[in-house]
């Protein structure tokens, strides 16, 4: 299996000994990232403002993967070679339709069982999870995803940005009910 970081975000703010961690894994991979973002971005604005903050663990070269519009299937061997995946943020359901009509969640699973290194923010940290039920109170529904399987890699909700959150007791509830731990 290989190594998992789930993350809120990423800036400036950064913990230093959690970036000293991941730039520790990152050295010991290597430096290539595939950056798959979680819906069709033209000009990859999100990617650019990304960068020199995944450029801070060490990767020094990139592989652009767009699995929304611009999909392109005959990259997948490149992304299998790269020596971490990146998942960004978005919304949580309309990256998981993504990643299901493009096969992706068997290809990450596979790419995790020989030893990859999976990078998830926000959203993307929640597709690491057994389901992205926790997602209800960040994002909208509004592809009307009713199966909401996703990597199944953590044995957690991984509940990212939980400060956005303004009703503390439904997340309580949520936990409570909930057979799978909540990190938030």
């Amino acid at each position: 299996m290989g190594n998992l970081v789930m993350l809120s975000n990423i800036d400036e703010h950064l913990d230093q000994e959690l970036e000293y961690r991941i730039r520790h894994i990152v050295s010991k991979k290597g430096f290539i990232l595939g950056y798959i973002p979680s819906q069709y971005d033209p000009t990859k604005f999100y990617f650019n403002r990304m960068k020199p903050h995944l450029d801070r663990f060490g990767f020094k070269k990139y592989l652009y993967f767009d699995i929304d519009e611009e999909y392109t299937p005959q990259n997948l061997e490149k992304l299998s070679q790269c020596d971490a995946i990146y998942l960004s943020g978005g919304n949580t359901y309309y990256f998981l339709k993504n990643l299901r009509s493009r096969n992706m969640l068997s290809f990450l699973r596979d790419y995790m069982g020989k030893g990859g290194l999976l990078i998830g923010v926000s959203a993307g940290a929640m597709m690491i999870s057994p389901t992205i039920s926790v997602a209800q109170f960040l994002d909208p529904n509004e592809v009307g995803l009713s199966d909401l399987n996703a990597l199944d890699l953590a044995s957690i909700h991984f509940l990212p940005q939980s400060d956005r959150i303004s009703n503390g007791k439904d997340v309580k509830s949520f936990a409570d009910q909930s057979l799978i731990p909540l990190f938030m």
